[in-house]
């Protein structure tokens, strides 16, 4: 068995590396409450994110999600000059509640009271 030192600065690494794979992960769900609350473009969406949880998403990450999301029906592009100013549509709407309930159990779960560290299940 290898021997880890735990430092703050390995914490705070594994931290950032575990929240950039949250937020890629939930990248969908992110440009949906965005553009929720908001008139946005995809650069709008990068710099949201950047902002809200320091992270910052490639143009080539944001993009073809969008596009997706575009060709599913789940939001809609209109042009506005050079940007494209993502809006959502009744089924963005609808998936957007539904994910929001679904993230709500699955905080509920993760926020119950955990067993003592070293407990056999």
């Amino acid at each position: 068995m290898l021997a880890y030192s735990i430092t703050s600065q390995s914490v705070e690494s594994l931290v950032k590396k575990y929240k950039r794979g949250l937020v890629n992960s939930m990248l969908e769900y992110l440009i949906l409450d965005i553009a929720e609350r908001e008139d946005v473009c995809g650069y709008d969406v990068i710099t949201k994110v950047c902002e809200d949880f320091r992270v910052l998403l490639s143009p080539g990450q944001v993009y073809p999600v969008i596009d997706t999301l575009a060709s599913q029906g789940i939001v809609s592009k209109e042009k506005d000059g050079r940007r494209a100013l993502l809006r959502l549509t009744p089924l963005g709407h609808v998936l957007l509640k539904a994910w929001r309930e679904e993230f709500g159990l699955m905080q509920l779960r993760l926020n119950s009271n955990p067993p003592p560290l070293g407990s056999a299940r």
